[in-house]
């Protein structure tokens, strides 16, 4: 018998995954870590009541509620809190009411530019002047409102009617724009409201079909939200962020056994999409209480006394909970109901004299109080 020869064993190369992802993916490639937590930073009485420092950046969150909950004073705070940290804060209004006192009321740096009113000939406020972009209905047809997105390219007419499709191509323009180096600082794009305006496809069909709107949505703002996730990377330079204010409609297919079922408005894409959904208010109803104070006969709504619950939570630990408190919203922002005793006796007085008082000074003895409704005990359901 032949005598059997023993088998060399096999050498296998060494292989080092570490070196393999350096050298053929690159340096930054190969980095996938997320940054530390960034936050639009709020003010306390939205930190006590959420148990959160403020708004994600490198996420999209949503604020959502019935009219008159709180909505627009959490956006004013938002972009404030955005100008003193250095984020550009990049605006949609569609509804059509932004108000810049109020803004600035809330923190907004912002001043106003006086001069001739074109239309009018009369003297008076044409502008304010601040580190913002604001992009109205008007000012975007005026920047892409000759974007035929049928066909994906411009065209020599320009609408006068903006789409859902104009905010995606402005927001991906900014971001081309700080991938760039035009943009050398991180971006807070703003959008009030969801469900404001129509879609391409329901312009041009002049159908203002809702299906259209929901689907346009979901095909522009996809993209959108990875390329805002994709920020919160160790490579990436700045850390984007987004906030959609969102109203909400009773959607009454779905309501069962008396529960009231709520339903965004715009459909859901940004429901799926955003990594921290706010509900301000009541679900069946706004539930707000509203606070009011009399002085010389007239009668002041001077607050709003309102729920605020984390209804979406997809945030990393430790901050990956939910909770509800309540804020009342003021001239100037939001305050604790604590803080409303304090409120009273340090500005509302001053606040009255310059509405009511004729210059005069007002004290607290000079004012009657009163409050109308309460605010909503439902539990907000938890998506």
């Amino acid at each position: 018998m032949a005598n059997k020869q023993p088998l060399k064993k096999k050498e296998v190369p060494s292989f080092s995954v570490k070196d393999f992802k350096k050298n053929f993916l690159g340096e930054k490639v190969a980095k996938v870590a997320d940054k530390e937590l960034e936050w639009v930073v709020m003010p306390k009485a939205f930190q006590e009541a959420t148990k959160l420092p403020g708004f994600p950046m490198g996420r999209t969150s949503v604020v959502r509620g019935w009219t008159n909950t709180g909505k627009s004073t959490l956006k004013n705070l938002a972009i404030a809190a955005a100008m003193r940290q250095g984020i550009l804060p990049v605006i949609f209004e569609t509804e059509g009411n932004f108000d810049f006192q109020y803004a600035k009321d809330c923190g907004m740096n912002i001043e106003p530019v006086y001069g001739e009113d074109p239309e009018t000939g009369e003297e008076g406020i044409i502008d304010w002047e601040g580190d913002y972009v604001l992009f109205t209905t008007t000012k975007m047809c005026e920047f892409c409102g000759d974007m035929d997105y049928s066909k994906g390219e411009k065209v020599k007419t320009k609408r006068d009617v903006a789409v859902i499709e104009d905010i995606g191509y402005i927001i991906n323009t900014f971001l081309d724009e700080q991938h760039n180096g035009n943009i050398p600082m991180p971006i807070l794009f703003i959008w009030d409201s969801i469900g404001s305006i129509q879609s391409w496809k329901s312009y041009t069909s002049k159908s203002g079909n809702n299906m259209f709107d929901a689907g346009a949505i979901n095909v522009t703002f996809k993209p959108i939200f990875a390329r805002i996730a994709a920020s919160k990377e160790v490579g990436a330079p700045y850390t984007n962020g987004m906030i959609a204010i969102n109203k909400i409609w009773k959607d009454s297919q779905n309501s069962m056994g008396g529960a009231v079922s709520i339903a965004n408005s715009g459909g859901e894409a940004f429901k799926y999409g955003c990594r921290l959904g706010i509900h301000v208010g009541g679900v069946a109803t706004p539930g707000t209480k509203k606070l009011k104070a009399t002085v010389k006969g007239n009668e002041t709504e001077y607050g709003t006394v309102t729920k605020i619950s984390v209804y979406k939570n997809q945030l990393p630990t430790p901050y990956n909970v939910t909770y509800s408190g309540t804020m009342c919203c003021v001239h100037n922002g939001i305050i604790t109901e604590e803080d409303v005793a304090d409120y009273k006796k340090a500005e509302l007085p001053k606040l009255l004299a310059m509405k009511v008082g004729d210059g005069q000074k007002i004290n607290v003895s000079d004012i009657s109080f009163s409050e109308v409704g309460k605010v909503s005990d439902e539990v907000v359901p938890v998506e």
